[in-house]
């Protein structure tokens, strides 16, 4: 699967995963909202005075109604690419995190990069990604060393600097995995910043991102 494959493949898991009822709740609440500000509307209009429900009304329209925009609209994403590994390498906050907070870069230059790799004659990033089980795909798991050796070659070469910043927390956190036999993959993250909460807690893998 390519990457572009990939990235349509989890925007349609996440859609499919929605549930319905979330959905009716702020199609409901928009619906409910509307009603009560338009008829307090009508009361300002005939007083002239600002009340508490009209206020209450107009927040609860403007937040139901951003809430079911998000819902109808397509979902954009910014993807990046960020390693994931077998095992756990060190605590959160620590430097093992360093490439989960980036890989931008490496997303918008894929195609560049591993076209380089090939000459240089190393496996290309693509050939470590990127399934990833939280959307119910076999994780094929790689050793560090080989993509250390990738992320190392590339970060010779002259790159952008958000490229070469990403080729950097790379190779740093693939260099711990090496040092301690961790296997890891590349996968492919939807956004260019993840909530914490969702990361940590509500996420279903078997793997890890630091």
């Amino acid at each position: 699967m390519t990457l572009d494959e990939q990235c349509r493949y989890q925007v349609r898991i996440m859609r499919e995963r929605m549930p319905w009822w979330i959905s009716s709740i702020f199609a409901a609440g928009f619906v409910f909202s509307s009603i009560g500000l338009f008829a307090s509307f009508d009361a300002f209009r005939e007083d002239g005075s600002i009340t508490a429900k009209l206020v209450a009304f107009t927040i609860f329209f403007l937040l139901f109604g951003w809430a079911v925009a998000r819902m109808l609209l397509p979902i954009r994403p910014r993807p990046r690419i960020v390693p994931y590994f077998a095992a756990e390498l060190g605590a959160y906050g620590g430097d093992t995190m360093v490439a989960f907070t980036r890989g931008r870069g490496l997303y918008l230059e894929i195609a560049a990069l591993d076209a380089l790799a090939q000459s240089l004659g190393v496996k290309p990033l693509s050939t470590f990604g990127f399934a990833y089980d939280h959307f119910e795909q076999e994780v094929h798991w790689h050793r560090a060393a080989e993509g250390l050796a990738t992320a190392e070659a590339l970060g010779q070469k002259p790159n952008s600097p958000a490229v070469a910043q990403d080729l950097e927390a790379l190779a740093r956190v693939l260099r711990i995995a090496a040092g301690k036999d961790v296997p890891f993959s590349l996968v492919l993250r939807l956004w260019e910043k993840d909530s914490m909460q969702i990361v940590c807690t509500r996420e279903a893998r078997q793997g890890n991102f630091w």
